[in-house]
């Protein structure tokens, strides 16, 4: 019996296509459903199946065939580092992904940010959940120096830096009132804002003052992440130079921090700070867990929820120099990284218990990272 020319081409095809996937089990060890996490895979690990496909046509998809939410990632560099992707894996459970060359569907912004030099150099970044922003050069003149960090609250998933600075900026409205979308209702000043670090010697907080330089890094749909670098400063009797990594994945509330200091040849201490307002309150706080909590009160314009992690030994937890304090070591060449955002009261967080509960999983979820292996 004949068989067709066409039969024998897709039989041909199929056989091809088979060893060019690469096959993901995600392992969830907690007691808790991981939902839209964001997991890693180093790209060594996809060129070594996927040879000759370019970045641009590697696609993601769960045990069904849907695709699913893919970055590949840089960090700066020309060549890519990693591919990540979101996962959805039910508490003491296992999920299958596959990585195969394809066309994306799936493209929607959920993670951006920039230079904003037409607002005396602000860099924002945001996700589908919310926004940042933190302070460079051009703004000394105007306002005084401030290294701390900004947070916009927002009620929408759609990414609104560009509107939102393109609207105030020709005087139509002022992002700090909530527009229907969110508002800018935080005050930052001459403070470490909303969870931002400084040395911390000698019962004094020693802060830097606006960034220098910027580079970005990534920049979506699930990524956003940039280095900035800052002049030097004292601390104490020494002169520190700063470098901040800023990450944020899409879904999260928190942004990922990884700080570099310079100049000090000997352990020190340091501190994420968030500052303390009159119409603030300390919520729970844990040294053993590694967190704290805040909630501003910021009338018409809701509640903020502040929270801030650090997974490394927390010395304590206290309030001091006009900050909510957690104190860590910092060893000389460490890239120290820890966590800090916010939620709000008009947009998934109801009351202080929410909120408390979402950092509390959040911190359980940074020391039990998803597992991932190969088939």
């Amino acid at each position: 019996m004949k068989i067709p020319v066409a039969l024998v081409v897709a039989a041909l095809l199929l056989t091809g296509c088979k060893g060019r996937v690469i096959d993901i089990t995600v392992t969830n060890a907690t007691s808790s459903d991981r939902k839209g996490e964001i997991v890693e895979i180093p790209f060594d690990k996809i060129t070594d199946v996927l040879k000759e496909e370019s970045p641009q046509h590697i696609i993601v998809t769960d045990d069904k065939g849907t695709e699913v939410r893919s970055q590949v990632v840089y960090e700066g560099n020309t060549m890519p580092v990693k591919v990540i992707f979101m996962a959805d894996v039910a508490a003491s459970s296992e999920s299958y992904y596959h990585i195969k060359s394809g066309t994306k569907i799936l493209s929607d912004t959920l993670a951006y940010g920039r230079f904003v030099p037409e607002r005396l150099d602000d860099y924002a970044w945001e996700n589908d959940r919310i926004a940042f922003r933190i302070y460079g050069p051009a703004l000394i003149e105007k306002d005084g120096p401030s290294n701390g960090l900004d947070v916009w609250v927002k009620r929408t998933s759609e990414m609104v830096v560009n509107s939102w600075y393109g609207s105030y900026l020709k005087g139509l409205n002022s992002y700090h009132d909530d527009n229907g979308q969110g508002c800018d209702c935080f005050k930052v000043g001459r403070t470490l804002g909303a969870g931002a670090m400084a040395p911390y010697i000698n019962d004094s907080l020693w802060l830097g003052i606006n960034f220098l330089t910027y580079r970005t890094l990534d920049n979506g749909p699930l990524r956003t992440s940039f280095e900035l670098t800052y002049p030097p400063f004292t601390a104490d009797a020494a002169t520190v130079c700063e470098k901040r990594t800023i990450t944020l994945d899409a879904g999260s509330q928190l942004t990922m921090i990884t700080e570099e200091y310079s100049g000090i040849d000997h352990p020190f201490n340091v501190a994420a700070g968030i500052v303390l307002r009159p119409e603030g309150t300390t919520l729970a706080c844990s040294a053993d867990k590694g967190y704290m909590t805040y909630s501003l009160d910021v009338g018409d314009n809701g509640i903020t929820y502040l929270g801030t992690i650090i997974p490394y030994p927390v010395s304590e937890i206290t309030e001091h120099s006009g900050h909510l304090l957690m104190e860590t070591d910092y060893a000389p060449g460490m890239k120290l990284t820890y966590y800090t955002g916010a939620g709000w009261s008009k947009w998934g967080f109801e009351n202080s218990g929410e909120w408390i509960s979402y950092i509390e999983s959040y911190a359980e979820r940074i020391l039990n990272p998803l597992k991932i292996s190969y088939n």
